[in-house]
């Protein structure tokens, strides 16, 4: 009985046992659930979450026999590789076919270091699914060594193809901005350098170092920063932009003028957040402006002075056909009459101003650009000299006794070929404007120097690359204002009193003079501080010849030769006709080109004196060519109130002999018709 008890209590104690175990079991079938739909969810969530994700989530497992799969990623994947999750579980390769492959041995190389060192690997690549554009990928991962030794790496893959079109382009811009000669700068609202580019640094020398990152003021001053920059930069960062041109002096460029350009950079919430400057160097189109308008300006004036010199040219002529009857018939009455007579001074005072007359037209014909009959072998400081003793330089200075003047002569000037009449004369001038503009005291400085421009000199005239000697001559006066400096060469352009201290005539004498030597004119002046004229003149190699002697009257006396005077003003042929009877020579008289032909048809003569300029009808260059036809070797002399032409020239190539310029002095016509009359054909 005490057994079948003890064996229903053990029954009791397993059953208890067992029920127990039961609840338990119950109890972790429960929990088991619960971790199960909790797991669940968490895969639902991950799910949901891995969909926003941009990129692909995956899993990459590198199995013991080496192969790969890839046994967890998200759906991206179809996006990304072209290919479902299923499809690269068990296969790696759907993935590495749509890889290019220069991209891949990359990527695997980045793997295979990942699996040696255990390290995180990272990769750009690119990707082309066929039938779309190609796109770059960056995969990243980090590896983990499972228990049976394979690897498994954790990591994603996103699509980078945006930011790399972004980084290309922004490398693209920077080459563009790098490569350009423009000077650009990016400063923040700081007043601090962000970026430069290399033009910028090229520009002040300096590194990128020494400017990214420091303040505007501390590249370029803090006083012209705070006077000028500063001021630019704010009304930038307000909205406005700017625009300027200026001169600057860099450090690696020089003086240049620039093209300023303040832009206002906007971020993308359209908050202004910086500015960007753009500097473009101008100089030489600011150069080729100014020398457009130099050579217009050149232009305009050489226009004015060719105009007013024909007019001028014109003037001279017919007064010198009235000055020469003055002068000639002066001097044939002076020749007449007695030492005793009480009219040889009346004479002589005719002789005298009909001189001066002719002094002033000859500054017209000067002007006029006719003005140098003949050229000799010169030396400037001769010139000076012979200026300065001469009796108008002296009487000028007796009105101005407080002018002193200095010379400063190079000792071994070179020559020039010129006329000394017309330099002393252009020289005195110069002087004399020089005195009026010291009313007080004041200095006269006159140089010469030897000069070789290897490269030409802009100034007032542009002065050619060449060998010169120059001629300046400076005061200490007031200075001419700028807006009467362009217009002082300019005829009757004067701020003198006309008819008292100056005929108006002055410098356009010595710019004509200039132009007649074939050289150049500079001048500086400065308010107040003097004016400075320099003369180029070019320079010749030829030695000054010996001064002629004086010639004996008898030495161009005539032996009764038949002279024709060609000549279309009556007192002209009537003045050569009495001076060459005078002289013992056959006289006959035309007054045109025509005529002369005809009388040549008819008679012979041993010369004829024939003016170059007739009108109306033909001029003397036509007149000796049909001569010439009719009696090809026919003697002649050329006669004219103006200097050399190029048709006196090609008379004189004709056969032409000397060429006499009006008005007619006794001495000069009968040496050039005797000379000619004795050459031998």
């Amino acid at each position: 009985m005490q057994d079948e008890d003890k064996t229903k209590e053990q029954l009791m104690i397993e059953l208890h046992e067992l029920r127990q175990r039961l609840a338990e079991s119950e109890k972790d079938k429960v929990e088991r659930n619960r971790a199960e739909e909790a797991l669940r969810e968490r895969d639902i969530q991950f799910k949901k979450l891995s969909c926003h994700v941009p990129g692909m989530i995956f899993q990459f497992l590198k199995r013991l026999d080496g192969t790969y799969c890839v046994p967890f990623t998200t759906e991206a994947i179809k996006d990304i590789f072209g290919c479902s999750p299923q499809d690269v579980r068990e296969d790696f390769s759907p993935i590495t076919r749509v890889i290019l492959s220069e991209d891949l041995d990359e990527l695997i190389a980045s793997i295979e270091s990942s699996t040696e060192r255990m390290t995180t690997w990272q990769c750009e690549y690119r990707v082309q699914i066929p039938g779309r554009p190609i796109r770059w990928m960056l995969g990243h991962s980090t590896p983990e060594q499972l228990a049976d030794g394979s690897i498994i790496w954790y990591g994603f893959n996103t699509d980078i193809t945006e930011r790399k079109r972004a980084e290309d382009l922004l490398h693209k811009y920077a080459f563009i901005v790098g490569a350009t000669p423009d000077l650009m700068s990016f400063v923040d609202t700081s007043y601090r350098y962000q970026a430069v580019n290399e033009a910028y640094l090229r520009a002040h020398q300096k590194t990128r170092d020494e400017i990214i990152g420091h303040s505007v003021a501390g590249l370029h001053g803090a006083e012209v920063f705070n006077a000028i920059i500063k001021s630019e930069i704010d009304r930038c960062l307000a909205g406005e932009q700017i625009h300027y041109s200026a001169w600057f002096d860099y450090p690696g460029l020089g003086r240049r003028f620039v093209d300023v350009i303040y832009n206002p950079y906007r971020d993308r919430q359209e908050a202004i957040a910086g500015v960007v400057v753009s500097i473009r160097d101008i100089t030489e189109r600011k150069r080729a402006e100014e020398e457009r308008r130099t050579l217009q300006e050149r232009l305009h004036r050489a226009e004015k002075m060719e105009a007013l010199g024909t007019l001028a040219g014109g003037v001279a002529h017919d007064l010198n056909n009235v000055l020469g009857i003055v002068v000639g018939y002066s001097e044939l009455l002076l020749d007449d009459l007695d030492e005793s007579s009480s009219a040889r001074s009346e004479a002589m005072e005719i002789l005298k101003s009909g001189n001066r007359a002719a002094a002033i037209v000859q500054d017209l014909l000067t002007l006029a650009r006719r003005g140098v009959p003949s050229r000799k072998v010169l030396n400037l400081n001769n010139i000076v000299m012979e200026c300065q003793q001469s009796p108008e330089l002296a009487q000028l200075l007796s009105y101005h006794p407080h002018i002193k003047i200095k010379t400063d002569f190079e000792v071994d000037l070179l020559n020039i070929s010129g006329s000394s009449v017309h330099l002393v004369k252009s020289l005195f001038n110069l002087v004399s404007n020089a005195t009026e503009a010291m009313p007080n005291v004041g200095n006269i400085t006159i140089k010469t120097r030897n000069h070789y421009l290897d490269k030409p000199v802009w100034g007032y005239d542009e002065v050619k690359e060449g060998d010169y000697v120059v001629l300046t001559v400076s005061d200490t006066g007031e200075g001419i204002p700028a807006t009467d400096l362009k217009r002082i060469f300019e005829p009757f352009y004067t701020k003198k009193v006309m008819g008292r201290s100056g005929t108006g005539l002055g410098l356009a004498v010595v710019w004509g003079t200039v132009k007649d030597h074939l050289g150049y004119v500079n001048v500086e002046s400065k308010e107040g501080k003097g004016t400075t004229f320099t003369l180029y003149f070019p320079v010749t190699r030829e030695e000054i010849s010996q001064e002629e002697a004086s010639i004996s009257a008898a030495e161009y006396m005539g032996n009764g030769e038949s002279i024709l005077v060609v000549d279309d003003v009556n007192q002209q042929r009537e003045l050569a006709e009495r001076m060459l009877t005078k002289l013992n020579y056959k006289v006959t008289t035309v007054s045109s080109g025509e005529e002369a032909v005809e009388y040549i048809k008819q008679h012979t003569v041993d010369l004829v004196v024939l003016d170059m300029i007739m009108d109306p009808g033909i001029d003397g260059l036509d007149t000796y060519r049909k001569i010439r036809e009719i009696h090809p070797r026919q003697k002649a002399i050329i006669v004219s109130g103006f200097s050399e032409t190029e048709r006196v020239t090609k008379a004189q190539d004709l056969g032409a002999g000397a060429y006499v310029k009006k008005p007619y002095m006794l001495e000069k016509l009968g040496l050039a018709v005797r000379k000619e009359l004795d050459r031998v054909t």
